[in-house]
């Protein structure tokens, strides 16, 4: 997708994130997410990412943070530093068991750091990974965020409320982000049937969140900034995913990572 279109406060968070080497992952981005977000926190939001990912002692401290949290969640992954990255180019070579494998350690990872860190590193492309079973590595670029809390407590509950079939605390999650008629899409993009058999294609994610923002605009909904960093760790999940050219068990991941 071209940025051409963008104008104003878009445009200049595009150029912001394009100077950060993001300009791929806006590619998953609608023009109708832009007529959602509040401009002014939009834009806050992205330049707190891109200063985040300046400050290279803070990164050191926030990995060092996540690598723990994600030791407690057990799940077995490595963080070094990031010069090094491998590439996807291996992938399609690898035993279906093998990336299968992989697929479900990353969808711990991306479920492990929200359930269980108030900070989640960003980056879950595939070119960021290098190894397999006991040796996986994860090589993050700079970028992460500090959740504000009362969102981060609402993705919780949606998660939960949705793999635990807790209607209520769904709904209530729904309410707290405001997503309460966009109900049917979202829960169409966490997977028919029980989630156990799941194949991730980058379309649909596109499809859905735009499906998703549309919702809002008619609604004259604005959601919260933080739903910029959610996208882009949901759309590098999806990227890494699609290129494993797999079915993964979304539920085993979750109930893996939140370890109720």
């Amino acid at each position: 997708m071209a940025l051409r279109w963008l104008g104003g406060t878009p445009a200049l968070l595009a150029r912001t994130l394009r100077d950060a080497e993001w300009k791929p992952l806006l590619d998953f981005v609608t023009p109708a997410f832009f007529e959602v977000m509040p401009a002014r926190a939009l834009l806050g939001q992205g330049r707190e990412l891109v200063g985040n990912a300046r400050d290279r002692e803070r990164f050191r401290a926030v990995t060092e943070r996540s690598q723990r949290a994600l030791d407690a969640r057990g799940v077995a992954v490595r963080l070094e530093p990031d010069e090094d990255a491998e590439g996807p180019r291996e992938l399609a070579e690898q035993p279906e068991a093998e990336r299968r494998a992989r697929g479900q350690r990353v969808l711990e990872i991306y479920f492990a750091q929200l359930l269980g860190s108030e900070v989640a590193l960003l980056d879950l492309r595939a070119d960021r990974f290098a190894g397999d079973g006991p040796d996986l590595a994860w090589r993050p670029g700079p970028y992460y965020v500090a959740w504000d809390g009362a969102f981060l407590d609402a993705l919780r509950r949606l998660y939960r409320g949705f793999y635990r079939d807790d209607e209520a605390m769904l709904a209530g999650a729904l309410a707290t982000l405001r997503l309460e008629g966009a109900r049917d899409v979202l829960l169409g993009h966490f997977g028919a049937g029980d989630q156990t058999t799941v194949r991730f294609d980058r379309r649909h994610f596109q499809s859905s969140f735009h499906d998703v923002f549309v919702h809002c605009k008619e609604a004259g909904i604005r959601l919260h900034a933080n739903f910029l960093p959610l996208g882009v760790y949901l759309a590098t999940l999806y990227d890494h995913l699609a290129l494993l050219d797999a079915a993964f068990d979304v539920r085993a991941a979750f109930e893996r990572a939140d370890g109720r």
